[in-house]
C-alpha cells in the first residue's frame, strides 16, 4: 500500500513479487537441482566425489577377476592389463589386492557418512528456512495458501525430496563405469558387447511412457497424506468440542475415510514403483542372460577365455544395477518436480529463487541472538490517520468501504457494530493483516508502505478476537522469546504487563504462578484467562498503538470493569484502537465509530 502523491513513505520497501497475483516464472527441475548443488558446494562436492568413486569402481574388480581367471588358466592379460596381466601376478596377490580394492570401496561410504549427512542437514533447514521466511513475509490472513496438512506434508515430505539432488553424483559414477565398462567390452566382444544397450534402451522408453502417470500418482498420494495430517491436528485441537457435541463416531468414520483414502492413494503410488523397479530389473535380467548364452557358446568354440567371461560377468552385474538405478532415477526426477511445484504453492507469487535462495544455517554453536525490541524516538506515535480504506470480500461481497478516522496519542478510540458489519476486517485491513484494495495509512503523517511490516512492536500490538497460546507455561506465552538486554527492565515490564491485564489474582492461585504449563493451546486456562494472557502478552511489548479484537467478552462484569480502568490509566503512553459493544468500554471511549454494512460514521461517547 503506497501512500498519496506527495506523502513520505515509512516502513520500508515493497516486495516487488509479494502479492498474491504475481506470476511464477517456470523453472525446470535441474534448474533448483543446480541451485541447491551450489550451497555450501565443498561438502556435497566431497559426498558427491565419493559416490562417484564408489560407483566407478567396479571397473577394478572387473579387471582383476579377469586376471584372477587368467591366471588359473595359465595365460596372460597383457592385451587389457598390460604389465600386471604380463608378469603373472600370484594368486596370493590377486586375492589381496580385491580385499583391498573392497575395503578402498567401503571407505568411501564412510567418507561420505561425514561429509554427506551434515549437507543433508544443512540443505533439509535452507529449503524449510526459505519457505517458512515466505509464510512470515505474507499477510497474517493470507500466510497459507493451502491446509496446515498439506504445508506440513510440504516441510516433511517434500522438502526431503527436494534436496535429494545428490543422487546426480550417483550418475555421474554409473555414466564413468557404464562409459570404461563399455569400452572394455568393445575391446573384448563388439558383438556380446550391444546386447548389453537393450535392457537401457527399454528404460528409457519405459520411463518416457509412465511419466505422466507417475507424476499424478504422486500428486494424489501426497494430498491425501495432507488430508490426514490436517485432519488430526484438528481432532487433538478440538477434542472438548467433538465430546460435547457427541460425535465421536462419525469423527472416527472421517478419519478412517480418509485413511482409507491416503492408504488406497499411496498404494497405487508405491504399486507403480515396483512396478517399474520389476520391469527394469527383469529387463536388464534379460539382457544380462543372452549376453552371457552368447558369450558361452564362444567359450565352448574356444574364442572366449574364461577371464574374459568374468569380465563380461562382472560388468553385465554393475549393467543390470544401473538399470534397475535408472529406474529409480525416472521416478525420482519425476517427484522431484511434484515436490517443487507443492513448495511453490506456499511461495504465493515470490520468484522460484526465493525457494533455493542462499541464507546461512547454523548448524552447531549458539544460535543467533534474537534482536532486542528497541523503541527509537521515530517509533512514538503522535497521530494515526486512516484515510478512504476499503475491502470487499468477492465471495460474500461483505468488508469494508471508504473507512477513515484519526486516532490521536494517548486516546482510546471503540468501533462498534452489529456482527458482520466489518469491525474484525478493519482492524486486519489496517494492520496489514488483510490487503486491502484501496485507502491510506499514515502514522504521524507519514504513508504506511508495508503495515504487515510497520504494525508490529514496539509501534504497536494486536490482540485477536480468539487469541492463540502455545504449549508451555504462562511467562513463555507471554514473553515470546521477548528477551531484553537488562533482565531487571523484563521483570519490571513483566510486572507491568500482568497487572494491566489483571491476571495477578490468577497468578496467586497457581502453585507456580507463571510457571505453570497451560497445556496444548492453553486448555486448562478458561476463556477469559487466554485473553488476559493475550493481551499482558501485548503489554509486555510496551506499544505505541494497542489494537484490540472484543477483548473482555469472556470476562465477568467486575474483572472487565478493572481491566479497562487499568487500561486506560496507560493512556498517557499508550493509544488504544478497540472493537467492542461493551458499556464499559464504550463509557471510557474518547470516539466511538459505528460500522454499519462496512461504512464508518461517528457516535457521540456513551
Amino acid at each position: 500500500m503506497t501512500g498519496m502523491n506527495g506523502v513520505s513513505q515509512v516502513g520500508g520497501v515493497g516486495h516487488p513479487a509479494s502479492g498474491p497475483a504475481a506470476l511464477q516464472e517456470e523453472r525446470p527441475v535441474w534448474w533448483f537441482m543446480g541451485r541447491i548443488l551450489t550451497y555450501h558446494p565443498l561438502p556435497q562436492l566431497a559426498s558427491g566425489l565419493c559416490w562417484i568413486l564408489f560407483h566407478s569402481w567396479p571397473l577394478f574388480p572387473g579387471l582383476v577377476a579377469k586376471a584372477f581367471f587368467d591366471a588359473l588358466e595359465g595365460r596372460t592379460s597383457d592385451r587389457l592389463l598390460g604389465p600386471l596381466g604380463a608378469t603373472g601376478v600370484d594368486l596370493a596377490a590377486i586375492v589381496a589386492l580385491v580385499v583391498a580394492l573392497a575395503l578402498v570401496r567401503a571407505g568411501f561410504v564412510y567418507a561420505d557418512v561425514f561429509a554427506g549427512t551434515t549437507a543433508g542437514f544443512r540443505l533439509r533447514g535452507l529449503l524449510q528456512r526459505n519457505l517458512l521466511a515466505r509464510i512470515f513475509d505474507r499477510p497474517g490472513a493470507a500466510a497459507l495458501p493451502v491446509t496446515p496438512g498439506e504445508a506440513i506434508s510440504t516441510f516433511r515430505d517434500d522438502v526431503e525430496t527436494m534436496w535429494g539432488a545428490g543422487w546426480a553424483c550417483d550418475v555421474v559414477g554409473f555414466a564413468i563405469f557404464a562409459g570404461g565398462g563399455v569400452a572394455i567390452l568393445l575391446w573384448v566382444d563388439p558383438r556380446v558387447t550391444l546386447l548389453v544397450f537393450l535392457p537401457i534402451v527399454a528404460v528409457i522408453v519405459l520411463g518416457h511412457v509412465v511419466r505422466t502417470r507417475l507424476v499424478r500418482l504422486r500428486e494424489e498420494s501426497r494430498a491425501a497424506t495432507a488430508r490426514v495430517t490436517g485432519s488430526l491436528g484438528e481432532l487433538f485441537g478440538a477434542v472438548q468440542a467433538i465430546q460435547v457435541a457427541g460425535a465421536e463416531d462419525r469423527v472416527v468414520a472421517r478419519l478412517r475415510r480418509l485413511g482409507d483414502e491416503r492408504r488406497d492413494a499411496m498404494l497405487r503410488d508405491r504399486l507403480l514403483g515396483l512396478a517399474l523397479d520389476a520391469t527394469f530389473g527383469n529387463t536388464a535380467g534379460l539382457g544380462a542372460g543372452l549376453t552371457l548364452l552368447v558369450a558361452a557358446r564362444q567359450i565352448r568354440s574356444g574364442e572366449f577365455t574364461v577371464g574374459e567371461f568374468a569380465l563380461f560377468a562382472t560388468y553385465l552385474m554393475q549393467v543390470a544395477e544401473m538399470t534397475g538405478f535408472l529406474s529409480w532415477i525416472v521416478a525420482t526426477y519425476q517427484q522431484m518436480g511434484v515436490a517443487f511445484r507443492r513448495a511453490l504453492r506456499l511461495l504465493q507469487g515470490a520468484p522460484p529463487e526465493t525457494l533455493v535462495a542462499h541464507h546461512p544455517v547454523p548448524l552447531a554453536g549458539p544460535l543467533p541472538p534474537v534482536p532486542s525490541l528497541v523503541k527509537r524516538p521515530a517509533d512514538r506515535l503522535e497521530r494515526l490517520e486512516v484515510r478512504g480504506l476499503t475491502l470487499r470480500f468477492p465471495q460474500s461481497g461483505g468488508g469494508i468501504q471508504d473507512v477513515s478516522l484519526v486516532l490521536e496519542r494517548g486516546s482510546l478510540t471503540v468501533v462498534t457494530g452489529r456482527i458482520g458489519a466489518g469491525k474484525s476486517t478493519l482492524l486486519r485491513a489496517l494492520l496489514g493483516l488483510l490487503e486491502p484494495q484501496a485507502g491510506h495509512v499514515l502514522w504521524n503523517g507519514l504513508a504506511v508502505e508495508r503495515p504487515d511490516h510497520f504494525f508490529v512492536p514496539p509501534r504497536a500490538a494486536y490482540v485477536p478476537q480468539a487469541p492463540a497460546l502455545l504449549s508451555g507455561t504462562l511467562r513463555e506465552n507471554v514473553l515470546l522469546g521477548l528477551t531484553p538486554e537488562d533482565p531487571g527492565e523484563l521483570d519490571a515490564r513483566l510486572e507491568r504487563a500482568v497487572r494491566s491485564a489483571v491476571l495477578e489474582r490468577d497468578l496467586a492461585g497457581f502453585p507456580l504462578g507463571l510457571d505453570m504449563p497451560i497445556g496444548t493451546r492453553g486448555v486448562r486456562l478458561s476463556g477469559g484467562q487466554v485473553q488476559r494472557v493475550a493481551a499482558a502478552r501485548a503489554l509486555v511489548r510496551e506499544p505505541e498503538l494497542l489494537v484490540v479484537d472484543d477483548l473482555s467478552s469472556a470476562l465477568d462484569v467486575e474483572t472487565e470493569r478493572r481491566l479497562w480502568q487499568r487500561l486506560a490509566q496507560r493512556r498517557g503512553d499508550l493509544t488504544i484502537l478497540a472493537v467492542s459493544h461493551r458499556p464499559a468500554v464504550l463509557q471510557l471511549a474518547d470516539q466511538v465509530f459505528m460500522l454499519t454494512a462496512g461504512r464508518a460514521s461517528r457516535r457521540r461517547p456513551a
